[in-house]
């Protein structure tokens, strides 16, 4: 992943550190809550310390206000710190404002069948961030997806989103992002990847082929403006049973089919 500091907003002053200069109170409590992630959900006071490099007094104080806050919660038992439920209020504040997915509902719902999950996500960081999915009725998680992220280059959904980019992001992104194998399939070569990603833009698809997940298979589909610009994309994935190699092209139909109407549908509503 691209570091975020290396992003620059334009017109805001940098610290001689090259963080921004904003209040230093508040920007240590950003910090704290930015540290609450999927692998990192709880942390003690003395690990915020270490990891943030902030001395335990200041952590303390910032965790004590953010707990009044609900923002944060410790447990009584084991004093760790996770985040609370005023995060779950503005996730679902987030997340409701997000008209796009009201445009493409319609459009994914009919993807749904059999042992199938259909995802929609958009760029975010250089991550995909999901701000939908579409569960089989007899789901074995309990949990939802959306709020989560991936990375671009080991899911459908992330490489459909991916090939779209200039060549220049692209480049960028692969000298700042390791190409950790999450499975034997996963593809860790940069000029293998680069190739897909070409393969991708010629077919309009593509293809996840157990490089996330063992026994899991999926396919991509970007959703663009009229203009070409990238807004979004689909995936439509599931077990190598469903998603066969000899099925992939007709469920890329699918997608794709999916894709054009979503286009329409956003630009007739002005989005």
């Amino acid at each position: 992943m691209i570091e975020r500091s290396a992003v620059v907003v334009a017109g805001r002053r940098q610290a001689d550190d090259g963080t921004p200069k904003v209040n230093k109170s508040l920007y240590k409590a950003l910090r704290i809550l930015d540290c609450f992630t999927e692998t990192t959900p709880e942390w003690s006071v003395s690990e915020l310390s270490r990891a943030l490099g902030i001395g335990k007094s200041s952590v303390s104080t910032m965790l004590a206000l953010l707990a009044e806050m609900d923002f944060v919660y410790q447990s009584p038992t084991s004093k760790r710190y996770e985040l609370g439920l005023r995060c779950l209020e503005l996730g679902y504040l987030a997340s409701s404002r997000l008209v796009i997915r009201d445009y493409a509902y319609p459009y994914l719902e009919p993807l749904l069948r059999g042992n199938r999950i259909i995802y929609f996500g958009i760029l975010n960081q250089d991550e995909v961030l999901y701000i939908e999915a579409l569960f089989p009725v007899r789901r074995r998680i309990n949990y939802s997806s959306v709020g989560r992220r991936a990375p671009l280059y080991c899911t459908a959904i992330g490489k459909a989103m991916l090939a779209t980019m200039p060549s220049a992001y692209i480049d960028t992104y692969l000298r700042h992002t390791p190409l950790v194998p999450a499975t034997e399939h996963t593809l860790t070569d940069p000029d293998q990847l680069r190739a897909e990603l070409e393969q991708t833009r010629r077919r309009g698809y593509s293809t996840d082929l157990q490089e996330r997940e063992l026994g899991i298979q999926c396919v991509g589909v970007p959703i663009r403006r009229m203009d070409g610009t990238l807004v979004a994309a689909l995936s439509i994935s599931g077990p190598t049973s469903e998603i066969t190699l000899d099925g992939i092209p007709q469920i890329a139909e699918e997608g794709l089919a999916a894709s054009r109407n979503i286009s329409i549908k956003l630009s007739s509503a002005g989005y």
